[in-house]
């Protein structure tokens, strides 16, 4: 096999140009490679000429595996770089393939049926080979993707998707408390009800991102402590005040909880990159 399979590489080195050519205008028209037809010939042209100048080091590498990852990680995180999915990069890698076989049947380099045998045997060593690249590449693809998704979860990630722990009960149960006892002396004993109510989002929002739904409870309760308290003490002030506080109460909680939501699915996601 070596001696047919040199005969093909020897083609591949001799014409990388033309074969590189021939897979540009293929991929830039290619209805599954719709990411490649705005890239300019001299954008691709090198991407293939790279590929087949490493042809004759794939083919007879010894460990094969490493070596794909040396050539086609290079690949897979250019083409990730420019935002070419990873179902278009594959193809395109498959079209390169295709390009070899259909330059040297019209090269008719194999011509008898010894040699057209033997063609068999390489073009099974090169199914090999690129069963290696597709596998690297969506491994890298993988790699960039979960660090990309890492990097923009950020400080997030610290939050999302944990068990709640017995002290975040505990402080968000103090931190009501306390705004009962505020409510208390606010009301009953200053008659007033301005700016202690903007304390309350503390525990909202503690609530909120922790218990996610079942913190809107915490805001359901605080903004009926208001209200009763308002009731039982400030009768003569008008309600209108307390009404709206109650409302953004409701309105903060519902938004953070759904924003925490988000976040959980999104570590969902997350986990299935690790």
């Amino acid at each position: 096999m070596r001696v047919h399979a040199t005969k093909l590489i020897d083609l591949i080195e001799r014409s990388p140009n033309e074969i590189a050519k021939q897979w540009c205008r293929d991929v830039k028209k290619n209805v599954r490679t719709p990411s490649f037809h705005g890239l300019s010939d001299d954008d691709l042209t090198p991407i293939a000429i790279e590929f087949y100048s490493k042809f004759r080091e794939m083919f007879f590498a010894e460990h094969p595996i490493d070596t794909a990852r040396k050539i086609f990680g290079k690949y897979a995180e250019d083409r990730y770089r420019q935002e070419i999915p990873l179902q278009e990069a594959i193809y395109a890698l498959v079209l390169m393939r295709r390009h070899i076989w259909l330059y040297a049947e019209f090269q008719a380099i194999f011509v008898s049926a010894v040699e057209q045998q033997q063609a068999a045997e390489s073009l099974n060593r090169t199914i090999l080979m690129f069963d290696y690249a597709i596998y690297v590449i969506t491994e890298k693809y993988q790699s960039l993707l979960k660090g990309e998704v890492e990097k923009k979860l950020g400080g997030m990630k610290m939050i999302i998707d944990r068990p709640v722990e017995t002290y975040q009960y505990l402080v968000v149960g103090a931190l009501v408390l306390a705004t009962v006892f505020l409510t208390y002396f606010s009301h009953a004993v200053m008659k007033t009800g301005v700016i202690f109510t903007h304390l309350f989002y503390i525990p909202i929002v503690l609530a909120s991102v922790w218990f996610r739904t079942r913190g809107v409870l915490v805001a359901v309760l605080l903004a009926v402590l208001v209200l009763f308290s308002h009731f039982m003490f400030l009768r003569d002030v008008p309600l209108w005040d307390n009404l709206i506080r109650a409302g953004m109460f409701m309105f903060i909680s519902i938004t953070v909880a759904r924003l925490t939501e988000g976040l959980v699915k999104a570590g969902a996601i997350f986990k299935t990159l690790e």
